[in-house]
């Protein structure tokens, strides 16, 4: 009975970690949908820059 209430704790942790791993990554895979390309020509644009 004592493992079952340190167990709890920890699941509980991980799953609040989890969440908010998904929910960052749900937010960044938006922003990526919303800016993609913009984000690639910003990146070619410095890229080019940086060449010349």
């Amino acid at each position: 009975m004592e493992q079952q209430a340190r167990k709890s704790p920890a699941f509980a942790l991980w799953a609040v970690l989890f969440g908010a791993g998904a929910m960052v990554t749900g937010a960044v895979f938006a922003g990526w949908l919303n800016y993609g390309s913009a984000i690639v020509l910003a990146y070619m644009e410095n890229g080019l820059s940086n060449c010349f």
